[in-house]
């Protein structure tokens, strides 16, 4: 029996995912909107195809209809078909490549670090600061 749409249901307000960006990230996105507004997870499957276009609606649509029993299931069979989609993280290590460029500022050196710091999962806060200022390009009018 299908559950009836609520009069306070929404359209979740989040871009479509067409592959071109991370899985994890959209079904988080969506799943935290459904999960705020306590929709059941019958609601939850149906809404789902609202958020996706393209070769991700046509994966949707091959499912057979009546074999999901739960929004989880759903979000498992999601990441499994698109988890090639995922993005990488880095390590905490990595921050020790971002160097500080010739002719780069150092305003712009720390904005580009902090945005290479946002794709790592350890944020080891040692290691970060050692990154930053290893990175940092010293001018031979500092050194004397």
């Amino acid at each position: 029996m299908a559950i009836p749409l609520s009069s306070r249901f929404k359209v979740p307000q989040v871009d479509s995912y067409d592959k071109s960006k991370d899985p994890l990230e959209h079904l988080e996105i969506f799943m935290a909107h459904m999960t705020l507004h306590k929709f059941p997870g019958e609601i939850v499957c149906r809404a789902f195809l609202l958020t996706i276009k393209g070769a991700t609606r046509a994966w949707f649509r091959s499912l057979r209809p009546n074999t999901i029993d739960s929004s989880a299931e759903l979000a498992c069979l999601f990441l499994t078909q698109f988890i090639a989609s995922r993005k990488r993280r880095h390590s905490a290590a990595y921050l020790l490549k971002v160097k500080q460029r010739d002719d780069e500022s150092l305003k712009s050196y720390v904005s580009r670090f902090n945005q290479e710091r946002m794709t790592m999962d350890d944020k080891d806060e040692k290691i970060t600061l050692a990154a930053l200022l290893g990175g940092v390009w010293l001018r031979n009018s500092f050194m004397t």
